[in-house]
């Protein structure tokens, strides 16, 4: 019998292999998270239109091949053709520069705050906005490069990776469930049917709850626009729509990007910003009280707290990304939850 200090050697070994497996296990999914989220999106939103498709005879890739391709056709066609005023081709009219814009109204603002706040007179507003300002642009244009690297990779790898999910995605599953045990496969095939069910639910919903958001928004800045000068009404809120994907963050992203375009590129007063700030805020409650609850309730059944609390934790551990997933991850694990408690209690019945 071989004493146990003679497989100290090999067990300290194994333990290595082991963490260097892991370390390099976390390091490719910390490299390839970005673009398997984006291609699980992709995959999860086409998969209605792929099943149509499969119905008529087609194989899932080629389905998803064509689609993909029609989409893409789409795209370029809209932005070959789209008029200048969506393309920001026409903020180039006035020779003011962007910054000189900015600089003079914050200047401004920071005069009738302290002609009416005369407590606010040494914050001196204007030199601060503009030093963050600088101190950003440096730190941009320095990470411009890898910034540039990192998008077109991404963009690449993500159709690659969709279609092979597309593709794939189901003889994967089945593989997965081959491996459990037999005591178990019911509750696995439940647990996965229920997740793929919910995720692709919210992701569609989102869509949809999205392109409304950004009719409500044309329809708000159409009335503001009655009162107050609202340019781009259509740029912004296709933007407002496109960043109400990020919960709660993303409404406060698309009106920052009106703010920014309305006093560094047309130099418009502060009536038209407050005019936008109400527009989207009407959007916003909209969203809150009738679009979300119409378009999700199916989806994901979450209580409210437990939404902040897990956007807080996503945000805090991957930023942007974190807040985009947190809600889906959530919702699986919740389902992985309520599946296992439920055949603990059907495996304690059929015991007793």
């Amino acid at each position: 019998m071989r004493p146990r200090s003679a497989d100290l050697p090999t067990r300290i070994l194994g333990l290595t292999l082991l963490l260097g497996v892991m370390a390099l296990a976390f390091l490719t999914l910390r490299i390839l998270l970005i673009p398997l989220v984006a291609a699980s999106f992709v995959a999860y939103l086409f998969d209605p239109a792929v099943v149509a498709l499969q119905r008529r005879g087609m194989q899932r890739g080629s389905a998803f091949g064509l689609l993909l391709a029609i989409s893409l056709i789409a795209i370029i066609t809209f932005l070959a053709l789209a008029p200048s005023w969506l393309r920001l081709e026409s903020l180039n009219a006035n020779s003011e520069s962007f910054t000189d814009r900015m600089e003079k109204q914050f200047g401004e603002m920071e005069h009738s705050i302290s002609q009416r706040f005369p407590m606010f007179q040494s914050v001196h507003l204007a030199s601060k906005v503009n030093q963050k300002a600088g101190e950003f642009a440096a730190h941009f244009f320095e990470g411009l490069p890898a910034l540039i690297t990192s998008f077109t990779v991404n963009l690449l790898l993500v159709p690659f990776i969709a279609y092979f999910m597309v593709r794939d995605g189901r003889t994967l599953r089945r593989r997965i469930v081959s491996l459990v045990p037999n005591r178990y496969f019911e509750m696995t095939l439940m647990m996965l049917h229920r997740i793929d069910r919910q995720i692709g639910g919210y992701l569609r919903g989102r869509i949809i709850e999205c392109m409304l958001v950004a009719v409500t928004q044309i329809i708000a800045m159409g009335i503001a626009a009655a009162f107050v000068d609202q340019p781009q009404i259509l740029l912004i809120s296709v933007v407002c729509g496109a960043t109400n994907l990020i919960p709660y963050v993303g409404p406060l992203m698309g009106a920052g990007f009106g703010i920014l375009l309305y006093l560094g590129a047309y130099g418009l007063p502060m009536s038209a910003v407050l005019g936008l700030l109400a527009a989207t805020l009407v959007a916003h409650i909209i969203d809150n009280v009738a679009i979300a609850p119409l378009v999700l309730s199916h989806n994901v059944d979450l209580h409210p707290l437990t939404v902040a609390l897990v956007l807080v934790i996503g945000g805090e551990l991957l930023g942007i990304l974190g807040l985009l997933i947190a809600i889906p991850v959530a919702a699986s694990m919740k389902v992985v939850a309520q599946e296992i408690y439920a055949n603990y209690q059907l495996q304690t019945r059929l015991e007793e």
